[in-house]
């Protein structure tokens, strides 16, 4: 008995559809051998919490040089205002300073050298600009770089060129290699290897904002810390194990704060939230100094500040530390000791003396 032979299921009489994947090809071999290549290590670099990352133009001159020009476009999805926070001076005189917190969604739109679209993909991220003297330069701020943390993270779906490895342990090693719609037959012997640029190691943009950690570069008298930040500062302050320290800091970088200005607890001093969380978590890590001696090391170090001292107070009052210390040529309870510290501060400040101790 003669056997009708089907057709495969999904064939069509009138032949291939758009969604044909055996289609010709709409990379050129010299894009796709770019795509398949490893990412250069001069390109990549790393942000103020030690992490790799890449810069933003970067990622659009490699845009240009896989698409070519007008071969991409990007369309802001969303760009709104999360918060704006006034910081009012510390005195009459001193002016205000600006946080400004934006989140954005960027669509990227990569096409063929015919102008077809190729496919879009979407990123989002949140930018911040923190303890800015301008309302303005704090709203530009912070809307670049969360548009520009967007985009960043759309481009990551075109593979290693565009940060996917650096998701790797910050790798520059491909972690792509191979794709079974694009086989190396297509590219490898389709066309010679077209001469790159060697360029230079990337640099980070003229005039971007981000600060080594540790450092906060703003002026002392006008400092205010950002109040979630310093609440995270001080809960780690209480902690008593390495592993709660970085349950504040995954907080902290939950809620996008971790480079957020503080006023160290062990120092009195403007610092950056993740340095100082970095420096209390070797702390308690290390196992050099016992809880006490450690609770006496942060007093000296913010013996002349007010907000070090109260944090010390508070501290000593959560934690029930009251030693009998060494004072003013007798012996007095540490609780007792950094209460009239504290009334001396206030009262030195009050009388003209160090604006910055009344903080």
């Amino acid at each position: 008995m003669a056997h009708a032979i089907e057709a495969p299921a999904g064939s069509m009489a009138e032949g291939p559809t758009s969604h044909t994947q055996n289609q010709v090809n709409r990379l050129t071999a010299p894009q796709l051998r770019l795509l398949h290549r490893g990412l250069d290590p001069k390109r990549v670099g790393k942000d103020n919490k030690n992490h790799a990352h890449m810069e933003a133009w970067d990622i659009k001159r490699y845009l240009l040089r896989v698409f070519g020009f007008a071969g991409y476009d990007t369309e802001n999805r969303e760009l709104a205002l999360v918060r704006e926070i006034e910081i009012p001076g510390q005195s009459s005189t001193a002016p205000s300073r600006w946080t400004v917190v934006y989140r954005a969604q960027v669509r990227l739109t990569v096409k063929d050298v015919s102008g077809r679209e190729l496919g879009h993909w979407d990123g989002e991220a949140v930018g911040d600009s923190y303890n800015q003297p301008k309302i303005g330069d704090a709203h530009d701020m912070a809307m670049k770089t969360a548009a520009s943390q967007a985009l960043k993270r759309a481009a990551t779906n075109l593979g290693d060129q565009f940060g996917l490895s650096l998701y790797n342990n910050g790798s520059p090693a491909p972690v792509v290699g191979f794709s079974a719609a694009h086989p190396p037959v297509e590219w490898e012997k389709a066309a010679e290897p077209l001469p790159e640029p060697d360029d230079p190691p990337v640099k980070p943009e003229q005039g971007a904002h981000e600060e080594p950690t540790g450092v906060v570069n703003v002026d002392p008298e006008c400092f205010q810390p950002h109040p979630d930040g310093q609440d995270f500062a001080n809960q780690a302050a209480l902690a008593t194990s390495r592993e709660a320290v970085e349950n504040v800091r995954s907080l902290a970088d939950g809620q996008g704060i971790a480079n957020s200005g503080v006023l160290a607890p062990d120092s009195g001093q403007p610092d950056v939230l993740n340095a100082y969380l970095e420096r209390r978590a070797a702390e308690l890590a290390s196992g050099s100094e016992s809880d006490f001696e450690g609770f006496m090391r942060r007093v000296r170090n913010g013996w002349n500040s007010v907000p070090a001292t109260r944090m010390a107070l508070e501290e000593a009052r959560q934690k029930g530390i009251n030693d009998v210390v060494p004072f003013e040529g007798g012996r007095r309870a540490i609780q007792e000791v950094l209460d009239v510290r504290l009334k001396a501060l206030k009262e030195r400040a009050a009388q003209g003396g160090d604006e910055r101790s009344a903080a």
